[in-house]
């Protein structure tokens, strides 16, 4: 079983791992003029997986809570009642020492920094704003820069909306003349984010400004700007809505009292075909008479479709594209699925199906990757090699007797084009050889010695019976190429890539 430590080094992996996730898709984005089609989007990505870890930081924190209090309770039971105080986590020294500083940028450079352990800091801030002189303007220092054109990145807004929520949670007094401050950041952030919306952003800027609206609605609730100044209540729906995939949106809508428009924020999300966001807001607000979430899901399982089909024409039904509406669908599904299970509406909407679609999605993209098996040769069998042919005794017999009435001059030398062509005669006294390989040259039978050997006893048995012949020449005058002389082709081909 996983401990709380172990929950936490994993958690505090998260950043980083994403990090390093972002770089490896621009590297692929950069390439995607090779592709046939590459209709991916960061931003889709980066709000998957942000929204999956923020659900994963709210349940760990509520996990540490109640592992805090039950060791709390322990310890009371044998030691003397501790002070609530107590109760926080300590903050470690650097912490202290920024915020006594009142070093905001520096804090706000230091959780950036430190993605791997942003989970730990984020507990320890609230012993940390406890060190310094005015912890409502310790942020706000830290949140300069925040709008700084694009070269602000987002780790560093992130950070920012890190602070912004901790210091909500300590409940800290915010001064006047701090929150007058504070005031005025929000109308700076306002006038910019209306900018990049009205401006060439368009709903490209829209979508990807989720992190600015969430920081800007987490400065008006922590500040608590909404009690002196009236604000745009459509303005903040509408950031809200954009904002939808953080899990902080629902409890910033009843921190800045939008209970009774959470009906227009759902709205909005299912005309965005953003329908499982719709239903986190249904089920936390206790929507389910007013919007049915079986009709919902079954439409985003529809939408999910033509997605994937919209991506397969798009890309011409190339394998990168049907591979990429496969991954997306099956997304979708699991997503619809999980709803299902967590809120119990199997008897409602039964799960088999869906199951189904994406096991079958999952083996056809795997049936894609898996490379063509290359037809098999059958075995050959194995060539048996030719015995010379045996002779009784009474030929070889009648054969000796032969050679000893032959005439001197016929029993010396075999004519010249009887001979691999090669110069000169050949001894003549050997016995003819007839192994296997005398049939294979053409020359059955063939007598074979070599010149200038005139001595018919050093030639008495030149090429025993298990020896195979080899060719002695090569049956023409050009140059010995290829391997081992031979001009055979070679079977290694050059690599080719695409240029």
């Amino acid at each position: 079983m996983a401990t709380v430590k172990s929950i936490e080094n994993a958690l505090s992996l998260v950043d980083a791992k994403k990090e390093s996730l972002k770089k490896a898709f621009e590297e692929l984005q950069s390439h995607s003029s090779l592709l046939a089609s590459f209709n991916l989007n960061w931003d889709d990505l980066d709000s998957y997986l942000t929204s999956v870890q923020s659900e994963l930081l709210s349940k760990f924190d509520t996990l540490k809570a109640l592992e805090s209090s039950s060791q709390i309770q322990k310890s009371r039971i044998g030691k003397q009642k501790e002070s609530p105080s107590s109760e926080a986590v300590p903050a470690r020294p650097e912490l202290k020492s920024m915020c006594e500083k009142m070093d905001g940028s520096g804090l706000c450079k230091y959780v950036m920094e430190r993605p791997k352990e942003r989970t730990a800091i984020r507990v320890e801030l609230a012993d940390a704003f406890k060190h310094a002189p005015d912890p409502g303007l310790l942020v706000l220092d830290a949140m300069e820069g925040f709008w700084d054109g694009k070269a602000v990145s987002s780790r560093m807004k992130a950070a920012c909306v890190v602070l912004l929520e901790e210091l909500m949670r300590a409940e800290v007094e915010i001064r006047p003349e701090v929150k007058e401050r504070a005031a005025a950041a929000a109308k700076e952030w306002k006038e910019k984010m209306e900018a990049v919306q009205g401006g060439d952003g368009g709903e490209e800027g829209r979508e990807e400004g989720g992190l600015e609206r969430l920081g800007y609605l987490h400065l008006l609730a922590t500040y608590k700007l909404l009690d002196d100044v009236a604000y745009d209540v459509n303005v903040l729906i509408d950031y809200v809505v954009l904002g939808g995939r953080y899990r902080q949106t629902v409890d910033l809508c009843r921190i800045l009292g939008l209970e009774s428009k959470v009906s227009d924020i759902v709205q909005k999300l299912i005309s965005k075909d953003k329908q499982l966001l719709a239903l986190k807001f249904i089920f936390e607000f206790e929507l389910t008479n007013e919007f049915p979430p079986v009709p919902l899901l079954k439409d985003f399982v529809m939408y999910s479709k033509r997605i994937a089909q919209k991506i397969r024409k798009s890309g011409k039904n190339s394998r990168q594209s049907v591979n990429e509406a496969a991954m997306k669908e099956i997304s979708s599904l699991k997503s619809v699925i999980k709803c299902i299970e967590d809120h119990n509406l199997e008897s409602q909407y039964p799960k088999a199906e869906l199951v189904a679609r994406v096991e079958k999605l999952e083996k056809e993209k795997a049936d894609r990757k898996r490379p063509a098996a290359a037809p098999m040769s059958k075995p050959q069998p194995p060539v048996k090699q030719q015995q010379p042919p045996k002779q009784n005794a009474n030929k070889r017999m009648r054969a000796a007797a032969f050679k000893r009435k032959l005439p001197p001059a016929a029993n010396s030398v075999v004519p010249q084009s009887q001979t691999y062509g090669m110069a000169g005669p050949l001894v003549a006294a050997a016995p003819q050889y007839v192994g296997p390989s005398s049939d294979l040259y053409g020359f059955s039978g063939g007598p074979m010695g070599f010149h200038g050997n005139m001595n018919p006893s050093a030639a008495s048995n030149p090429y025993p019976p298990e020896t195979h012949a080899q060719p002695l020449v090569y049956y023409d005058n050009r140059p010995m190429g290829g391997y081992g002389g031979y001009d055979v082709a070679s079977q290694y081909h050059p690599a080719y890539y695409p240029q």
